[in-house]
């Protein structure tokens, strides 16, 4: 069986049999506007999804950017636990009701017990919700809340009673077909990898001017990005090639243990052959009736290398034959030849595996950079050591001192927004965090002393 992978803009290895092929597509490509890097953040909103009444504008470019995150990096060890390791700083000690008070020329928070507010935290289950907010917040950067009116609202307007946590993974925002200012005015939520077969959900936007105008509405909360008007853009993004090449390192190397691979072929495709395959597909799909996506063309290019991976793949091919078509064009005064270009690799087994963990440690720090979280942080020095514990706490004084009242405030913000309506604005809710002491600040017998055989805890 072929496994073909593709690994970064434009370049892919396969495997068959004891065979591993590197593909690189050359030339330049308008399926690079699909890629990553060349995403076009402002212009979503002027192809909109048709959907039963409404325009939903598209989370990207092909509305997947929620999923682009999801499979790269749920499915990489070291950026899911980066993630989840950024909820538990924001999260520490939990949530806990607080208001501000000011001692001289500093505002503090001040801790209180406040009966009414703490048994409407209860009925909505507040911690639960403000760690999915959380989760939402640092893989999306946005957070979508169902508000619920009070009964009484069916007569009049009134005041809202309850929130739920609403997964962003499945909302968009959308407006009416014939609304002619192309503004948000609802959200809706469903399962977008399924279009034609999945039942959505339509709800309001929650009109902060009239808290209770809507039995059900939506509020959304999100950390506004430069230029982009509807969907914030999450840091993590940016730096997802970088995840999917960390990820696609161990199973590089799970191929070499397992088979005794290296790479034998370095196969280039001109540009400009799948530009013609990608025509195909969409004149096809258009016949048909149907919407191309870029996914067509990713299957495509899957189905042919892993064919020809498959005929480079030993002894049992001798017979078979590969036919290339080369094109002549003219470009910048010269002529240039296109076409398919096949040069075996030398094999270098320790350069090879050297060059492999050196581009493995760039991709990681890369995405450590991305995340925002020291590695001392992570349980794991820069060189794959533990830090000190100096260098620890250091570092999680600055994390926690300047990466987390932002994501604290747009955590929150859905039940204070409630809390104010409901209760005042003296009060809110935060998370509650300690600054730990250094073990030589300590008396000595009060000292965290790890657990020996000999004086187990």
């Amino acid at each position: 069986m072929n496994e073909v992978h593709k690994i970064s803009n434009d370049h892919y290895v396969a495997l068959s049999g004891n065979n591993l092929c590197y593909y690189e597509i050359t030339g330049a490509s308008r399926s690079a506007t699909q890629d990553i890097i060349q995403e076009k953040f402002t212009d979503w909103a002027e192809t909109p999804i048709d959907l039963e009444g409404f325009k939903v504008i598209p989370f990207g470019s092909n509305n997947d950017i929620p999923e682009q995150i999801q499979e790269a990096v749920l499915a990489n060890s070291f950026a899911l636990r980066g993630q989840k390791r950024k909820v538990e700083l924001l999260v520490e000690q939990g949530p806990y009701i607080y208001k501000h008070v000011k001692d001289g020329r500093l505002w503090l928070r001040e801790p209180f017990e406040e009966p009414k507010i703490q048994e409407w935290l209860d009925s909505i289950n507040y911690e639960e919700m403000l760690h999915q907010n959380a989760i939402d917040y640092y893989f999306q950067e946005s957070i979508f809340t169902k508000v619920l009116r009070k009964k009484e609202g069916r007569i009049r307007t009134s005041t809202p009673a309850s929130i739920e946590y609403v997964p962003a993974y499945r909302c968009r925002l959308a407006y009416k077909a014939n609304d002619i200012r192309k503004i948000p005015t609802h959200v809706i939520i469903g399962d977008w990898t399924k279009l034609n077969e999945y039942k959505f959900e339509v709800y309001p936007l929650y009109n902060a001017k009239e808290p209770g105008k809507y039995p059900v509405s939506i509020y959304y909360n999100r950390y506004s990005n430069y230029g982009m008007l509807d969907y914030p853009m999450p840091d993590i993004y940016g730096s997802l090639q970088w995840i999917k090449n960390t990820t696609n390192t161990p199973k590089i190397f799970n191929a070499f243990i397992k088979n005794s691979l290296n790479i034998k072929w370095h196969i280039e495709s001109p540009a400009e052959y799948w530009e013609a395959k990608r025509k195909i597909l969409q004149d096809n799909a258009k016949a048909a009736g149907k919407n191309y996506t870029e996914k067509m063309l990713e299957d495509l290019k899957t189905e042919i290398l892993g064919k020809l991976a498959e005929l480079l793949s030993g002894v049992e091919n001798v017979g078979k034959f590969w036919h290339n078509e080369t094109v002549q064009k003219f470009l910048g005064g010269a002529t240039v030849t296109l076409g398919w270009k096949i040069t075996p690799i030398e094999q270098k087994t320790k350069e090879w595996v050297e060059s492999q963990i050196k581009m493995y440690d760039t991709a990681k720090f890369a995405v450590q950079a991305a995340l925002g979280v020291h590695a001392s942080l992570l349980m794991v020095g820069a060189d794959g050591k533990s830090d000190s514990g100096s260098e620890q706490l250091n570092a999680y004084i600055v994390h926690q001192k300047t990466s987390t009242p932002m994501p604290e405030f747009y955590v929150t913000r859905p039940i204070n927004e409630m809390i104010k309506i409901l209760f005042g604005n003296q009060f809110k809710v935060g998370f509650y965090r300690t600054t730990p002491e250094r073990q030589q600040d300590i008396t000595p017998s009060l000292r965290a002393i790890p657990p020996t055989p000999s004086n187990p805890l």
